[in-house]
């Protein structure tokens, strides 16, 4: 690829300093992967006037460092290949080795792409499995910058192996790796991501223009040091846990002891996150208790304790000992109890949580709330008593994290990647955004047009729609929506996951599935395999018949189940809200839908809720159709 000139000369006039010596980016290294088929730039700093002589693959180019002492060589393109060796020459020499020729993806957003490896479902053993000489991995460090950056802090590309690929982002290796198992060509992933961010510090300053609130933003994040921003939120936030603590009234009364009067204690439902309940205060700490009956066989040998995911954290007691404590919210919790802390009769279970400015409670499903003995396994799910351990405690330190500051991350997560070619891009990225669905709508398309822009191509732009997420206000299902708007672009792909998400958690651990419906989405529009599906079944046309509506889609369907009784359908005469619908497939391609209670239908919802439940329709590749609605 053909580097413009300004960029160059930008590039290297900000990011290094003056000197004699060559340096190039941090992302040239041993073991990266070029680009394969196109030209291949390399760029650097040396002295004002210096030659520089470059060597790779049977060719060699000779330049000069400029007055500023900027240069540049573009070798040939070259296909598939490796391994090579690759050599600078002026003052000193820089030799890079490992060097491959294949596809190089681009792999950005917020925790789902970064979710690790070893996190996914059997994690660890996909990792112990994860080594493969010819891919390559890149993380890009975690940074934010008011400026466009023009090389990252620090890093370099290292071969797939199960110690290498340990917190490598698991969507990214599962796509990486049904390419590579696919092709058989070197594959170089690079991980740009960040949990929690949203689209705005994705996005090029420029894009604001239209947008006052965030260029006062923009403009107020030049006057700030950062790093020393965070540091001092981080500081406060350790010093806001400290001061729970010491406001806890449950730990000096020792409230995890049996002896406990707990005839004033209230009752909830859990599991719950704390706004579904009558809490005055989300954060703080919260104690809750429960008793459990257990026979003589049940405690005949350790038991297990399972309370799922905890916001943000815990310290779990059986009969007035510890049984398991975590201070991380993404942690599915399953303690073992010891026999000899269990008897006969009536057990209890206290839980203190902690929670410093989160949602608060418990993020688990109900079945991650559960017992389980030799014999049996006892839910746990219903009505807990609780206690407020801080009711007088002060609010959380204010978040100002400038990770979300418009354009922080793309100046100094993206910006740096456009020298380096690349094959396209994988996006898994929406959850920070429920709350302005409709500018996502305007900033997700801008962005792709900008990216693509800034790497001088139409590269295949591929990425994941939010999966199920239950009790979030019908948001997941407006930014699913807001998400669909990048489709009216060519050269994308939306990867649908309604089917394999996690009804109470975002962070669902299937990041298989995700990583192989990206990967083949990228054989259809990347590689030209144009009989791989890309997507699930399209809504066709739709038809209104006195009181049923059929939908039509573009392709045979496969339902799972009960193709007389298709779940997800929502209908609705256009006056009243939208109802239960019953749908029936009536041919390969046409699914009917009706409702009882409306004898007259205008519109029908597919898929669109939150958490929608038993996802039926899908194409005869599997893929799931995305949801839709037919009332705007």
């Amino acid at each position: 690829m053909m580097i413009k000139k300004s960029f160059i000369i930008s590039f290297l006039f900000i990011s290094f300093v003056m000197n004699a010596e060559i340096k190039v980016p941090h992302f040239f290294s041993d073991h990266m992967v070029l680009q394969q088929n196109e030209p291949i730039t390399m760029y650097g700093k040396a002295h004002a006037g210096e030659t520089i002589a470059a060597f790779f693959n049977d060719e060699t180019l000779h330049t000069k460092a400029d007055s500023n002492g900027d240069w540049s060589v573009t070798f040939k393109a070259t296909k598939a290949g490796g391994p090579f060796e690759m050599t600078l020459k002026g003052t000193n020499t820089l030799k890079f080795t490992d060097v491959y020729v294949g596809e190089v993806w681009f792999c950005s957003g917020q925790s789902n792409m970064g979710w690790k490896l070893e996190n996914s479902v059997n994690g660890q053993e996909e990792l112990a499995h994860a080594n493969y000489e010819k891919i390559k991995l890149f993380t890009a460090p975690r940074n934010m910058s008011h400026t466009e950056e023009y090389d990252v802090l620090k890093g370099t590309w290292e071969t797939c192996t199960s110690e290498t690929a340990e917190g490598f982002s698991a969507v990214a290796y599962f796509f990486g790796r049904h390419l590579y198992v696919t092709y058989q060509v070197p594959i170089g992933l690079i991980n740009s991501s960040w949990g929690g961010t949203n689209i705005e510090a994705w996005m090029d300053a420029t894009l604001f223009k239209d947008h006052p609130k965030h260029l006062e933003t923009i403009a107020k994040m030049k006057t700030l040091d950062m790093v020393n921003l965070i540091s001092a939120y981080n500081k406060a936030n350790k010093q806001y846990g400290v001061d729970l603590d010491k406001a806890d009234l449950g730990m000096p009364a020792h409230w995890e002891s049996p002896t406990t009067d707990y005839s004033d204690w209230k009752t909830f439902q859990l599991p719950s996150l704390w706004r579904d309940t009558k809490l005055e205060q989300t954060y703080g700490v919260v104690w809750v208790t429960k008793e459990i009956n257990l026979n003589a066989s049940d405690i005949a040998s350790d038991i297990q304790l399972s309370i799922g995911r905890v916001d943000n954290e815990d310290i779990t007691y059986v009969n007035g000992q510890e049984v398991g404590a975590s201070t991380s919210k993404d942690l599915d919790r399953v303690y073992t109890i010891p026999k000899s802390l269990l008897k006969t009769g009536k057990n209890r279970i206290t839980i203190r949580t902690k929670n410093l400015g989160d949602l608060g409670g418990f993020r688990g499903a109900e079945s991650d709330l559960y017992l389980k003995t030799a014999t049996q396994t006892y839910a746990l799910v219903g009505d807990w008593c609780y206690k407020v351990g801080t009711p007088h405690v002060a609010e959380p330190p204010a978040r100002e994290h400038p990770k979300n500051y418009p354009s922080s991350l793309f100046n100094s997560m993206v910006h740096p990647f456009y020298g380096y070619n690349i094959k396209g891009v994988i996006w898994y990225q929406g959850e920070s955004n429920t709350k302005n669905p409709e500018e996502y709508a305007k900033f997700f398309p801008e962005m792709i047009k900008d990216w693509r822009k800034g790497w001088n191509k139409n590269m295949p732009f591929l990425f994941v729609q939010l999966a199920n997420y239950a009790n979030q206000g019908n948001r997941e299902a407006a930014i699913r929506e807001a998400q669909t708007a990048a489709l009216k672009l060519d050269n994308t792909a939306m990867v649908v996951t309604l089917d394999i998400g996690e009804d109470a958690n975002v962070h669902f651990a299937n990041k298989q599935d995700v990583g192989k419906r990206l990967a083949m989405a990228a054989q259809n529009l990347a590689y030209n395999e144009t009989d791989i599906a890309k997507s699930g079944p399209i809504v066709k046309k739709m038809k209104v018949k006195t009181n049923k509506i059929t939908i039509t889609f573009n392709e045979p369907l496969s339902i799972k189940g009960d193709a007389g009784n298709i779940n997800g359908f929502l209908i609705s005469d256009g006056k009243n809200s939208f109802i239960k619908a019953e749908a029936t497939l009536t041919n390969t391609k046409t699914v009917e839908v009706s409702s009882k209670s409306i004898s007259n239908p205008k519109h029908v919802r597919y898929l669109w809720e939150d958490a929608p439940g038993n996802v039926m329709i899908f194409n005869t590749s599997g893929l799931p159709a995305p949801p839709f609605r037919t009332d705007k």
